[in-house]
């Protein structure tokens, strides 16, 4: 049975025109739920034990026989914020040709839109699936993945699963891992008429090392490509009084390749510091957060599950999938690292993601759509 390229549509301009920047997800959430329900699935709300905020969802296809493989469909409900220069109301989708200009256009309503009617078809056709059919819709994934962590937390599993990020154009089968480090740079403070004859500013001491840090050797992994560093935040200084600055904190973001831990990290940035003279007045620490940090991985090109993506692609699109590496992390990290669930990352793109006047695809959302319905049925029908 064919799918409706009318209800499609549809489906993703009410996900469109519901706001759901991270931490306002509960809208969209009732939504997506109201969906699964109509077609009688049962859906399990998750929050985080800290409130309930970031409502996250599940639900699935049970399939008849326990022994075949189960697939995981899974996106994440968020956007982020409205930034300056849209051209159009960012909640309001404006077609033009094949694109849609709307806040999460490309990241990634049609992503969700394409599950969900993937799974009506599914529904409505009544086909028998041998395995189950999972389904999960993710908060806070532009923050700090609660959702995603928490549902991995309360037993979502499944033997794989496709994200459907949008990457269209090239399935990431692997993603660098991330840190995000606070360096603390002490000073000597004195009267700033005295200085620099007398103390010594952090300042100027975090700033030298912000640079060092930045020309830091990485690791090189013949899949991925090279670690990096990025310098986000630096916060220090006295406005009010004559004062030297006696303290500065860094705030350092670091992707990193298999081979590359925190503590090497953390080793790297000592060295420079010592490098510098400034060693006993250098300490470096994780930046504490909710969630764990996202460490690296690769999944085989070989598994079944991107072979049969890959033969499903060609089929619909006309042109082999390419595969690839991607230098970020998403809530992919989270499914193969901690849920132990081989990941492919696929979806419908566009661009524009995390800035002003993002537009998603029409004609990949179709096409996203009959990927995923052909992906399901050769592996669990």
């Amino acid at each position: 049975m064919p799918f409706s390229e009318e209800r499609l549509r549809s489906t993703y301009f009410d996900l469109l025109k519901i706001p759901s920047v991270t931490g306002s997800e509960e809208d969209i959430a009732r939504y997506v739920a109201g969906q699964l329900e109509a077609l009688d699935l049962g859906v399990t709300w998750v929050h985080p034990d800290d409130g309930t905020k970031w409502p996250s969802l599940m639900a699935r296809m049970e399939g008849t026989d326990r022994n075949a493989p189960s697939l995981l469909l899974i996106g994440h409900l968020d956007t982020v914020a409205v930034t300056q220069g849209w051209r159009t109301d960012p909640f309001v989708p404006v077609v033009e040709g094949d694109r849609v200009y709307a806040l999460g256009a490309c990241d990634m309503k049609g992503g969700l839109a394409a599950i969900l009617e993937t799974v009506r078809v599914l529904t409505e056709e009544g086909t028998a699936l041998r395995g189950t059919l999972h389904l999960a819709f993710a908060s806070d994934e532009e923050g700090l993945s609660r959702g995603s962590h928490e549902m991995l937390r309360r037993g979502l599993k499944a033997d794989m699963a496709i994200m459907a990020e949008c990457r269209f154009r090239q399935a990431a089968i692997g993603f660098r891992g991330r840190y995000g480090f606070l360096v603390h740079v002490d000073g000597i403070s004195a009267h700033a008429s005295r200085y620099p004859h007398v103390g010594e500013n952090a300042l100027i001491s975090a700033s030298r090392l912000a640079i060092a840090i930045e020309e830091l050797e990485t690791a090189d992994d013949p899949y991925m490509g090279k670690g990096t560093w990025c310098i986000r935040h630096i916060q220090g200084g006295i406005r009010d009084t004559l004062s030297v600055p006696d303290r500065c904190e860094l705030f350092v973001d670091r992707y990193v390749v298999p081979g590359e831990t925190a503590a090497s990290c953390a080793g790297q940035i000592g060295k420079a510091a010592e490098k510098l003279g400034i060693g006993n007045r250098v300490r470096v620490e994780l930046a504490p957060r909710n969630t764990p940090y996202m460490e690296g991985f690769r999944i085989p090109g070989e598994h079944p599950l991107v072979s049969t993506l890959k033969e499903a692609y060609e089929r619909n699109v006309g042109r082999p999938l390419e595969l690839g590496y991607d230098p970020s992390v998403c809530d992919s990290n989270y499914l193969v690292v901690l849920g132990n669930i081989p990941t492919v990352t696929f979806g419908p793109s566009g661009e524009g993601l995390h800035g002003p006047n993002e537009y998603g695809s029409l004609r990949e959302i179709s096409q996203a759509t009959e990927i995923y319905l052909d992906t399901v049925r050769n592996l669990l029908a």
